[in-house]
């Protein structure tokens, strides 16, 4: 399958003045070499957070994926066994902080992250 990638700078995000927040969620199975795939199955209409599962990288892995105009918000990778983990991406338009849950977390049992966003003044967690 020919993909075409074009660049996330050209794609008008849904404005959260409009009163709404639009999130993507999905179990990748690997995001090795899917992150192009991915934002062109999203097109035009990117949302505002990507929370993605069974991403299966470690930490170093996962710090070096790279999806243009969105940075880690929150992350879990396993430590003990291979596969899993769970991310948060957020859009650079959006202000968040890491809500640290891992010491929730349980290999293989709960892979679990979150961030709080705070929107027109008002938090929210995700």
């Amino acid at each position: 399958m020919d993909i075409t990638y074009r660049s996330t700078r050209d794609i008008n995000l849904p404005s959260l003045n409009r009163g709404y927040l639009k999130i993507y969620h999905q179990n990748v199975r690997s995001l090795r070499r899917k992150t192009h795939e991915l934002v062109s199955h999203l097109y035009p209409d990117l949302p505002h957070i990507l929370c993605l599962k069974e991403h299966h990288l470690n930490t170093m892995e996962l710090s070096h994926v790279t999806l243009e105009n969105y940075t880690i918000g929150a992350q879990f990778c396993r430590s003990h066994f291979e596969k899993g983990g769970v991310v948060m991406y957020k859009h650079n338009t959006l202000k968040s902080t890491n809500i640290d849950l891992s010491k929730y977390c349980k290999e293989k049992d709960i892979e679990i992250c979150a961030v709080k966003l705070k929107l027109n003044d008002t938090p929210v967690c995700v």
